[in-house]
């Protein structure tokens, strides 16, 4: 299907004028550059990211102008064991980083030149899960995290004293007592001027049996969003649901509501959040559909949100940063892309390399994220400013004459193309057609593939690049028997 959009006659980005994005390292890495995270500084911007070397890891800063270039001299590096997750947010006169390492929380001031002023200790508990974020919200940061069963937060002033860790949601674990039924992952939050906004996954507590635990994730239907206070205090005690299935969900807002980004196995999709007397959500709008994670990221530019997601082609092969306008309506607009490095470690996965945005006080933005240069690189951390996005181009058009010769437990399917697209996905339906499961992607010069399949299976081709997922067409198991040559 392709995106959904409302098409405007005015462009808001500006339009490319040079080559797109900036390496924040000017020699190649000498480690994968994972995970990185952007905020502005003022006139420019300060990014993160993590390096990592067998059980060791190292947080990398760097300070950026504001045409997205490295500036000499600046950032530093903090030597650390293993990091699961990181953010960044930023003060008037100050920068700061914080993570989860051994499954405990730390934070370190940046001076504006990015280098270390000084570490906070969080928690030394050592029972940490999952994603940390920070937010700054005019008089001191705020940090919230999960310690799986219940989220917390701790606020960090300008000089960097703390106050210790609250818990705002969840039930605690208790020694001799059952488990709570629940776990409580993934938060994100922003400061909407007077109240912090929570999202955050939930996801049933599943016990191990015979050794064997589930690794959790946030179920369908099991996103939520809630308010808390100035000082960190829950507003609502029985936080909001967002239905549907999704992966991440991450929140700006403009200071009279907040619009929520969330991530989905086949798509981007945006909520609104009111909260002028009592937290209230729109209905979910579809932003951008693909044929496999999205992953995403949203701000407000003080005009607008800005909303970036990262999508993935042929593993290894290519690779796209999207953009678009919502306005504080949840209206779509001014869709627009770059094409990006190509396949991540550890598979490809967008997972690694998770856009990170930010908007510096000049009303630039900019986007972070980690990519490979060709299929053997390692993966290194980059700018991109929205200034050296494209517009958005359709989808390909939908493969033509796709037809499928069955023998015994096999078939081939062969296809037509008038262009070469970035690639194809095939999916398959064993209901007539009522659920389709992704069967495999494959690259845009190909035209025939070979499946595993019996006799009226259904399975359904589509093309696929930077603007998108064409219709599909459809083609039957059985239809037409494999012609063998004669002797």
């Amino acid at each position: 299907m392709p995106r959904v959009a409302l098409c405007l006659f005015l462009t808001t980005f500006p339009l490319a004028l040079f080559g797109a994005g900036h390496d924040l390292t000017t020699s190649p890495p000498a480690a994968n550059q994972l995970s990185p995270v952007v905020t502005g500084n003022g006139t420019g911007f300060t990014a993160a990211w993590i390096e990592s070397v067998q059980s060791r890891s190292t947080i990398v800063s760097q300070v950026a102008s504001a045409a997205g270039e490295p500036i000499a001299g600046t950032g530093a590096s903090i030597d650390l064991s293993n990091v699961q997750s990181m953010s960044i947010a930023h003060s008037p006169s100050e920068t700061l980083v914080v993570w989860v390492a051994d499954y405990d929380v730390f934070a370190e001031r940046l001076s504006p030149s990015g280098m270390p002023l000084n570490t906070i200790v969080l928690t030394s508990g050592h029972n940490v899960r999952s994603d940390v974020a920070v937010v700054w919200n005019g008089s001191r940061y705020f940090v919230v995290w999960s310690n799986e069963y219940q989220l917390l937060g701790a606020f960090i002033t300008s000089d960097g004293s703390s106050t210790p860790p609250r818990p705002f949601f969840g039930e605690p674990s208790v020694i001799g007592q059952p488990a709570p039924a629940n776990l409580e992952l993934e938060p994100d939050v922003a400061w909407d001027g007077r109240n912090f906004i929570v999202v955050f996954g939930e996801a049933p507590n599943i016990p191990c049996v015979l050794s064997v635990c589930p690794a959790p994730s946030p179920s369908q239907g099991l996103f939520r969003v809630m308010r808390l206070s100035g000082d960190g205090d829950a507003i609502d005690s029985a936080p909001l649901t967002i239905s549907g299935t999704h992966i991440f969900a991450h929140v700006a807002s403009s200071g009279t509501e907040s619009l929520i980004a969330l991530d989905g196995s086949d798509q981007a999709s945006t909520i609104t959040a009111h909260d002028e007397s009592g937290l209230a959500l729109d209905a979910e709008t579809p932003l951008f559909r693909w044929h496999s994670e999205v992953s995403s990221a949203v701000a407000w530019d003080g005009a607008t949100y800005t909303v970036g997601w990262r999508y993935l082609g042929v593993d290894p092969g290519p690779s796209w940063l999207g953009a678009a306008h919502v306005t504080r309506s949840g209206s779509s607009l001014d869709y627009r892309f770059v094409a990006t490095g190509g396949a991540l470690p550890n598979g490809g996965t967008v997972s690694w390399g998770r856009p990170s945005i930010a908007v510096n006080e000049g009303g630039i933005t900019a986007f972070a994220i980690s990519e490979a240069a060709g299929p053997s690189s390692l993966a290194r951390a980059r700018l991109y400013l929205a200034s050296e996005v494209a517009p958005m181009p359709a989808p390909p058009p939908a493969p033509r004459n796709v037809v499928s010769y069955f023998s015994g437990n096999a078939a081939r399917i062969d296809w037509q193309q008038s262009d070469t697209p970035a690639g194809f996905v095939l999916e398959w339906s064993l209901d007539f057609g009522t659920s389709w499961y992704w069967y495999s992607v494959i690259s845009g010069d190909a035209r025939t593939i070979s499946v595993a399949a019996h006799a009226g299976n259904l399975f359904r081709l589509r093309a696929f690049g930077p603007g998108g997922v064409s219709e599909g067409t459809i083609t039957s198991i059985g239809s037409m028997q494999r012609r063998h040559a004669s002797h």
